[in-house]
């Protein structure tokens, strides 16, 4: 069976492996050393347009993150929607990083006499986080290819040969035995993302004389004079934000328990000194804070425009709210980032509350096991009361042509996972008027290829396909998750990066603005001797009126060379704008009612 398998196409590969367990099951004399492909899916880092440089030298040290089959994952889930459902009598139990080690703790020993039988030891070579449900190793090449029994070469990224990272490049194997206490192994074929997300409209330096853009000749932060948003002809500013989401000039922080914070990964690091800079300028309409009160993980080197867009935005909305930058290692660290970042939850007893994710990768390139073991961390996360925020993406309704040359759509994960709150974006009906909002066509929206649809929001999207004109369902799954959940303005922001006043755009930027205003009802819920809101889904479907809906707006993005569109805008939920914008004097009534 497996040497077979290596000649069939990877869409018949999980029938393989099923074959093989299966064979395993009926068979008395099964050998629990036969080797099975742990993964449906491995899609090789060539296929992601990484270029293979060649073998890896044996001697090259690089780690491997085994990641264990939890316990108890059905009690889990249940107590994942228990806390998560308005509704139920759970709802804000929320349990200790130390209660969720105790609920999906693993057995690890199967694991680590593998390990052991090839020279490594699990003592000296491995850590695990709190829970215990994934061990991270270090080992030779040499080690690691006999261990999986692949090969392992050195891959430069698609945007420069100076980032290389070392990845198997044949799909890997494990014994039967082993196959069954894991999940899948990190390190090996995922690879970085590092597709640009935000989209650059303008550029001027602080000391600009462009009367196109200011309505001063001269604009300066030096010069106090001029060192005002108002100089500003159009675009997007906190207090255009805020005043559109009806969040008052005084509204901040006050709990000295509340948290907030925005994840960032590939080297995306942001600049204390434009975050004071931005503030200076933008943020005299409202209290604020001027410095990022926690910084986990490295912060040194380039400026990043996610980073300092998230932080800028994050802390302009969520005013006044203790606020961490949380950054996993970049491309030159080799890892997978998005993973590192799961374990490093894992391994924190206390993080911040809510979190701004301006992160994803298309689901076709994943492998069903990694999104499925990635969905139970968000749901651990849940369970924890720690509300998680992705963008959902910036290509619309996506694009993805096959080799024979059909098109159809291309969504995003994580933004497609049910366990986790999907961000879209809009934009004014005018560039010069801050009045009405409309659908961005570039937001990311549509329905997942994989999981099934959450119940919280099956009746909202039921409305939409029965009384909408869809997309050729041969595009899409109308069964599965639908996303995004809500949205926010994600076109023409002003952000200061490098002395420089930037003009920006995607759902990057909707993110931080809905989750800064999350984090404040939070604050207020907290003062009132309240849990915090934790998984906003069931919550945001529940109290639809609570949100501004969006009508207005052309189809989503889809194909451009081809004649795909997207999905339509509509009343109530919708791909591209979710259950619409948030109200956040509205919010404030339901969250302390």
């Amino acid at each position: 069976l497996l040497v077979q398998h290596y000649f069939i196409q990877s869409n018949l590969r999980m029938n393989s492996i099923f074959f093989v367990l299966i064979a395993c099951f009926l068979s008395v004399n099964c050998n629990p050393n036969q080797r099975i492909f742990l993964e449906s899916k491995q899609t090789l880092p060539h296929s992601n347009g990484w270029t293979n440089a060649g073998k890896a030298k044996k001697n090259e040290q690089i780690n491997l993150v085994f990641a264990l089959k939890q316990g108890n994952p059905a009690l889990l889930e249940e107590h994942f929607w228990g806390c998560s459902d308005p509704s139920s009598p759970m709802y804000g139990h929320y349990l200790t990083l130390e209660e969720v080690a105790e609920l999906v703790r693993p057995d690890i020993q199967e694991v680590k006499r593998w390990l052991r039988s090839y020279g490594i030891s699990p003592d000296r070579s491995c850590s695990s986080p709190l829970t215990e449900d994934f061990l991270k190793c270090s080992m030779l090449v040499q080690t690691a290819e006999l261990l999986l029994e692949t090969e392992f070469s050195y891959y430069t990224s698609p945007d420069t040969s100076d980032d290389v990272i070392i990845r198997a490049s044949k799909e890997y194997t494990v014994p039967y035995r082993v196959g069954k206490v894991l999940d899948f192994i990190g390190g090996l074929h995922r690879v970085p993302d590092v597709r640009r997300r935000l989209i650059v409209r303008e550029r001027i330096p602080l000391n600009s004389q462009d009367s196109s853009i200011l309505d001063n000749n001269q604009f300066s932060l030096e010069d106090d004079s001029f060192a005002d948003y108002h100089a500003f002809r159009y675009g997007v500013h906190p207090d255009t934000l805020r005043k559109q989401y009806s969040v008052g000039a005084s509204v901040g922080g006050q709990s000295a328990n509340n948290s907030q914070a925005t994840a960032q990964f590939l080297g995306q690091h942001y600049s204390p000194t434009d975050l004071k800079e931005f503030m200076f300028l933008f943020g005299k309409g409202f209290t604020h804070r001027t410095t990022v009160d926690h910084v986990i993980g490295p912060n040194s080197g380039k400026t990043g425009l996610e980073a300092n867009l998230d932080v800028q935005y994050l802390m302009s909305l969520g005013a006044n709210v203790t606020t961490t930058f949380w950054s996993t290692g970049g491309l030159h660290e080799g890892q997978e980032p998005f993973l590192e970042w799961m374990l490093d939850l894992s391994s924190n007893a206390t993080v911040p509350y809510i979190f701004s994710v301006s992160y994803g990768d298309y689901e076709r390139s994943l492998s069903v096991e990694y999104m499925q073991r990635i969905n139970k961390e968000f749901q651990k996360a849940g369970v924890r009361g720690i509300s998680i925020l992705f963008a959902s993406g910036d290509g619309g309704a996506g694009c993805y042509r096959s080799e024979d040359g059909s098109v159809t759509f291309e969504p995003e994960f994580p933004a497609t996972s049910p366990f986790v709150t999907a961000v879209g974006g809009t934009r004014f009906t005018s560039m010069f008027s801050d009045d009405n909002e409309q659908a961005n066509d570039i937001s990311g929206g549509g329905f997942s290829a994989l999981f099934k649809m959450p119940k919280y929001q099956k009746e909202s999207v039921a409305h939409y396909l029965n009384t909408s004109k869809l997309p050729d369902p041969k595009h899409f799954d109308a069964t599965k998750r639908a996303f995004p959940d809500l949205a926010a303005m994600s076109d023409n922001f002003w952000i200061i990066i490098n002395r420089f006043v930037m003009n920006v755009a995607g759902t990057s930027a909707a993110t931080p603005t809905v989750a800064g205003i999350f984090a404040l009802l939070n604050d207020a819920r907290l003062a009132a001797g309240k849990p915090v809101l934790g998984f906003l889904n069931p919550f945001i479907y529940r109290h639809r009126d609570a949100f501004t809906d969006i009508t207005s707006g052309t189809n989503s993005e889809a194909c451009w060379l081809d004649p795909l569109e997207g999905y339509n805008v509509a009343e109530g939920w919708d791909p591209v704008t979710g259950m619409g914008t948030p109200d956040f004097s509205k919010l404030l009534e339901v969250v302390l009612s």
